[in-house]
This record gives structure tokens, C-alpha cells and sequence, in this order.
């Protein structure tokens, strides 16, 4: 059956929609592996290089709406940009399956290609851009206890496995080969996924238990404070004393509020860029966190911006708080590029305004032990932090009970960035095994189980202020026990399938 060019466009378009649909803020996790299907089916084995625009016109339109908030919140230029620089990358994922199709098992190659690239992209360049990751997607639907098994890679595999066999199936029942969907290859692909289907079932299983045995575990008492920024919302810096002034008397409101029948806080927390400026230079942030940490009786953790190195640096930290003065510190590992530091600064100041704001370039932090916070052991991410795999994972390897996620994602208000980064971090929940309280500027503040689902979940723009109680867990999930060693494993696939592929392409032409 002959496929014209322009039906493959027309799939990989409808494809590209539905997996964007997927995300916030439509939120149909149940598109992404039929966003999937339609562009294997579309990429089809048609060549290399139709493979390839293939690719580039489903990457456009998956990151054209997923991405839509870079133009909303920075630049339009620096949105088109991005989603160019994207799509590349889904040209040469493109290029790739038509190679691997070529061989036995070719949707398990496809998988691993699919999971492969989203790996490179999330790292080149200049850190890469974790979002748009199909294993965020899976939070509320039945294979949601994936993440726990094989951490959100791994999920991202296994739902562009389901997406390559269904893809598969459609072209043999297309094709009037039926026959080939009982094919040994497709059996072999079929028992894969059956496989983590299931391993992910006997997990979600576990985690129900794990989450009644939780109930009778030693809790926290979190105070969880989110800011509010005058006039826009959007503009922290300039308005950087009043936002602190607002989180110290918010943090104040919640104390006499609960009065002293109710014990203090296991922990405060602060958003990130709670304070902008250093405050172990600068008295008034310092007495602003030490006046906090005497009205809650607890702890704070802050998000501030400390002095770098030199007068052209800085670091994104969150730190300890006590009447003591500083107890810990973390440092931000994973920097927003064009936002916290700037690449090709005299380029980039042609496409947005926006980088003449950034006076100092923030450098990133090395990988961290966890926080200690009274009797409390934490996990500490940073906004961006969260996409990646590495900084929450390590920390709850190392004993951290709870994870705590200090945002200042301000500049976003009104778009879908702030919704997908409350998905990723539920994803994250669910993949850690540990609840994980959020404090956001004025976006979304609240706290996750464990499980994924949602605790609370303050209301946004305004200052607000809550307690939550959360479990504080001990046990790891195998995804944290493994580590980067799934995500390492489908890569090596990847490797192998390509360059197989190549080899058998090469003994054909010499033939």
C-alpha cells in the first residue's frame, strides 16, 4: 500500500497534536501512546530522508503547543527557536526508526531510539530541555506505578513500546497481513511489554500498601508559604524586599492562626528567590529569615541568591534556617538557559529583551548530599531542577524521608509551564516514593503523596500559607535503587540497533 508524502504529513501532524494533548494544560495522558502510533505509522520505512521531515513536522507540532508559554511569558522569536532547535532532534529520531524497522524486534529498537532521544535532549545543548518527556504523562493512568519500577525514562520506553507494537499491528492489519502480529518478533515485543505492564501493576499493588503502612509511619508537620509578587506578578526582582516582607508576614499569619494549642512545625518553607539578594551579606534577608524561623518555632528553608565567585556570578540555593543562623545549604544543579545564565549573550539579546535583565550568570552546584532541617532529612530541588532525573533521585538514595520543591516560576503566570511542572513533579512523587511539598512564588504550592496524588493544593497569584502533614518514608523504590542504570541500558539498545541497522544497510549496497 503506497503512502504519499503528504498523508505522512498529515499523520505526523495529527500525532504531534495528540501527544501535546497529552500535557497541560489539555491533560489526556491517554493520547500519548496513540500520539505515539500515529508517528511511527507516519514515519513509516519509506526512507531516511522522508523519515526525517517526518519527524521534523511531528516534533513541530508536538512542541509548538507544549512549548507554547515561551511565547507567552519571554519572546516569540525565542519560542520558534526552541521549538526548531526540538524538532531537530525528533529529525533524527525520524531518520532513526526508519533504519531500526528494517530489523527483527524493530519495535523494541524504536522504543529505546524514542527514549534515547529524549535522553539527548534533555542534556544537549546547554543543558538541554527536559520537558515534553512522555513518561511525565503517566501520572493517572494505569500504568502510572512505572515510574516507581523504571523511573520516568523507563516509563518513557515502555509507552513508546506500546505505541510501536499498536503502530505494528495497524500496518499488518492495513496490509491485510495479519499473520504478522503473531510473528516471533512481535510475540518477543508483546511479552516486553506485557512484562513491565504487569511488573508495574504488582508495584501500583505494593503502593497501596506501602501507602496504608505510611499512615502509621513518623509525620511532618510542613508549613508550606507561597509569596506574592506586586503589580503583574512577574517581576520578583524589583519587587524582591516586599515579596520578602509578605513571606515573613504570611509565615507570621500561619503561627498565630494555629496559636499555641497546636505544636510548631516539623519545617517552614519558602519559594524559590525568596530572597533575592545574599543573606549572609545582606542584614535585612538575614533578619527576615531569622525573625521567620522565631515565629514558626521551626526551621525555614529559603530560597535565596547568594554572591558567586565573582561579581558577574551568582548561586540559586536554598538554605537552612534557624534562630541559629544558616544550618545547610543547597545549590542549584540544572540552570535555565537564557534565564539564570546566558549563552551567547550578544546573539541572544537580538531575540529577547529580556536578557538585558540578567545581570549575573548563575553557575550550577555540584551533585548534593541531603538536607538536615531539625530531625528532618530533605530532598532540595530548585524549579528546573525537577526535570531532571538525577537531583531528587540521589538525594532520596542517601536517606532523604521527604522531598521539597522551591519554585519561582512568576515569569509564567497565565500560561501551561506552571501546570506541566505540577505534573512533573507528581511523576516524580510517584518515582521517589516520597511525598514532596512545593513552594512556589505565587504559582502552584501545595503537596503530593507519595502515590502521586494531591494533598493540597493552595490557591494561586496571592500569598497563602498552609500546614500539611506528610509521612516521612524510608523505603526506596527499585527505581531509585537502580538509578540512571534503566535509562543507561535502553540507550546501549539504542546504540546496538543503530549501528546494526547501519551494518546490514552497508552489506546490502555491497552486494
Amino acid at each position: 500500500m503506497v503512502i504519499t508524502g503528504g498523508e505522512r504529513a498529515a499523520a505526523a501532524i495529527v500525532g504531534g497534536l495528540a501527544l501535546a494533548a497529552a500535557f497541560p494544560p489539555l491533560s489526556a495522558p491517554w493520547l500519548a501512546p496513540l500520539g505515539l502510533v500515529a508517528f511511527f505509522l507516519a514515519v513509516g520505512h519509506w526512507g531516511v530522508r522522508a523519515g526525517s521531515l517526518t519527524g521534523f513536522v511531528f516534533g513541530l507540532a508536538f512542541f509548538g503547543p507544549t512549548l507554547w508559554w515561551l511565547a507567552q511569558a519571554i519572546a516569540p522569536a525565542a519560542w520558534a527557536a526552541i521549538v526548531a532547535l526540538q524538532a531537530g532532534w525528533l529529525a533524527l529520531l525520524g531518520a532513526g526508526v526508519v533504519l531500526v524497522r528494517r530489523l527483527p524486534y524493530w519495535p523494541i529498537w524504536a522504543a529505546a531510539l524514542w527514549t534515547s532521544v529524549e535522553g539527548a535532549r534533555s542534556a544537549v545543548p546547554w543543558g538541554g530541555l527536559p520537558w515534553g518527556r512522555v513518561g511525565y504523562t503517566a501520572v493517572e493512568t494505569p500504568w502510572a506505578a512505572s515510574l516507581a519500577l523504571v523511573g520516568v525514562a523507563g516509563t518513557s520506553a515502555l509507552v513508546a513500546l506500546v505505541g510501536a507494537i499498536l503502530a505494528a499491528t495497524v500496518e499488518a492489519m492495513r496490509e491485510r497481513r495479519p499473520a504478522l502480529v503473531l510473528t516471533r518478533p512481535m510475540l518477543v515485543s508483546c511479552t516486553v511489554a506485557s512484562g513491565l505492564l504487569l511488573a508495574s501493576t504488582t508495584v501500583l499493588q505494593t503502593g497501596h500498601a506501602d501507602t496504608e503502612s505510611s499512615r502509621r509511619s513518623p509525620t511532618a508537620r510542613v508549613a508550606v508559604v507561597q509569596g506574592e509578587v506586586p503589580g503583574t506578578g512577574t517581576d520578583v526582582v524589583s519587587h524582591h524586599r516586599q515579596v520578602t516582607r509578605t513571606l515573613l508576614d504570611e509565615t507570621r499569619r500561619l503561627a498565630q492562626l494555629l496559636g499555641p494549642e497546636e505544636p510548631p512545625p516539623d519545617l517552614a518553607v519558602w519559594p524559590e528567590n525568596a530572597t533575592a539578594v545574599d543573606p549572609a551579606a545582606d542584614s535585612t534577608a538575614r533578619e527576615a529569615l531569622l525573625a521567620a524561623a522565631e515565629a514558626s518555632q521551626a526551621p525555614v528553608l529559603a530560597g535565596s541568591v547568594v554572591d558567586g565567585v565573582s561579581p558577574s556570578t551568582a548561586l540559586n540555593q536554598g538554605i537552612v534556617w534557624t534562630a541559629d543562623g544558616d544550618q545547610g545549604r543547597y545549590t542549584k544543579q540544572h540552570l535555565v538557559p537564557f534565564g539564570e545564565y546566558v549563552p551567547l549573550r550578544s546573539l541572544a539579546s537580538r531575540v529577547s529583551s529580556r536578557v538585558s535583565d540578567i545581570h549575573r550568570d548563575m553557575l550550577p552546584g555540584p551533585p548534593s548530599s541531603p538536607l538536615r532541617a531539625g530531625g528532618l532529612v530533605l530532598a532540595n530541588a530548585l524549579c528546573f531542577d525537577v526535570a531532571y532525573d538525577d537531583v531528587l533521585r540521589e538525594q532520596v538514595a542517601q536517606g532523604a524521608q521527604l522531598a521539597v520543591v522551591q519554585t519561582s516560576n512568576a515569569m509564567f503566570l497565565g500560561t501551561g509551564q506552571q501546570e506541566q511542572q505540577w505534573m512533573i513533579t507528581r511523576a516524580r512523587a510517584i518515582e521517589l516514593g516520597r511525598p514532596i511539598v512545593v513552594s512556589s512564588m505565587n504559582g502552584i504550592s501545595g503537596a503530593i503523596a507519595s502515590d502521586g496524588s494531591v494533598i493540597t493544593r493552595l490557591p494561586g497569584v496571592r500569598a497563602a500559607s498552609k500546614m500539611v502533614t506528610v509521612p516521612l518514608m524510608t523505603e526506596t523504590t527499585p527505581a531509585v535503587r537502580m538509578g540512571s542504570w534503566p535509562a543507561r541500558m535502553v540507550y546501549v539498545m539504542a546504540f546496538v540497533g543503530i549501528l546494526t541497522a547501519g551494518i546490514r544497510a552497508s552489506r546490502r549496497r555491497g552486494q
